[in-house]
């Protein structure tokens, strides 16, 4: 069993195809060295005895055709409510502990999944023989997305002026030069880098698109994350960003770092929004995650 999964992972991971040139899954696009998961991650319970199913996960090659015809569960689509009431199952804990997998899967056609901590994330990439994206890897994949800011068109710009995401890949202009879907808006995307809770937040030079910036050492004190410092445009309001079910760390503890910016907060959003400042175990309605080989 343990010889046949080995195979499995080992011919879904990058292969070198000519010189500089890296041979990835259909589910994937080749950034550099690595393979990056062409679209925002959507999370499938699948039945145990769907060994087919399961394998074709694991080789990057399953359609959203194949598990709806395999009996797969979406888990976790983003809502139009809150996470109050978006349960992973029992199985599949907060903390990264499970009992029973889930697969992270690269489709396009599906509302991103959300609701999802960073344990949660992490161990859902390690299931599917992959894992999250390092900061330096996600800049590299996200460069030139287009980052429409308020000019959100509704119909083939980044998600970023929406009352909700869009289903993955549907946005045909919000596409990087490597050829990665939706890296600007749509849902925040964890990375796999922590880091101290943000001081401040501000935004990046004008050039650079005024994409939203928080990072700095904070000393876990009544405001650790300093979030009154971005009041304009409701960031804090819940339709725009905070439904989550614990949005104040604990002094001396690591925040996680969500990239991309989501739906509705415009200009924040961007290849450069960077937000230091959230709890590792937060389940927010506008954050998912992407995975990479």
């Amino acid at each position: 069993m343990m010889v046949a999964l080995l195979i499995l992972l080992l011919a879904a991971s990058p292969t070198l195809a000519g010189p500089g040139e890296v041979r990835c899954p259909p589910d994937a696009v080749a950034v550099g060295p690595s393979c990056v998961d062409l679209y925002e991650a959507s999370v499938w319970q699948i039945p145990p005895d769907a060994k087919k199913l399961r394998t074709r996960i694991l080789r990057g090659e399953v359609t959203l055709a194949d598990l709806r015809a395999g009996g797969a569960t979406q888990v976790s689509p983003m809502t139009e409510g809150t996470c109050a009431d978006v349960h992973y199952p029992p199985t599949f804990g907060d903390f990264g502990t499970w009992t029973e997998p889930l697969y992270a899967v690269s489709i396009p056609g599906v509302l991103p999944t959300t609701c999802t901590s960073w344990f949660q994330a992490q161990q859902l990439c390690h299931i599917a023989g992959k894992r999250l994206l390092t900061n330096a890897e996600w800049q590299g994949a996200a460069a030139g997305t287009p980052d429409p800011g308020a000019a959100d068109d509704t119909l083939t710009t980044c998600t970023t002026a929406s009352s909700l995401a869009d289903l993955t890949g549907k946005r045909s202009k919000c596409v990087s030069v490597w050829g990665v879907h939706d890296m600007v808006g749509n849902a925040w995307e964890w990375i796999a880098d922590w880091g101290e809770t943000a001081s401040a937040c501000g935004s990046w030079l004008p050039e650079m698109g005024n994409d939203l910036s928080c990072i700095g050492g904070g000393d876990g004190g009544s405001n650790p994350t300093g979030m009154s410092l971005m009041p304009r445009r409701g960031w804090l309001r819940p339709a725009k960003f905070m439904l989550v079910e614990d949005p104040t760390p604990g002094p001396n503890t690591p925040a996680g770092i969500i990239r991309g910016g989501n739906f509705a907060i415009q200009d924040q959003s961007g290849v450069f929004a960077y937000v230091q400042a959230i709890p590792l175990t937060t389940r927010s309605r506008s954050t998912g995650f992407r995975c990479v080989r």
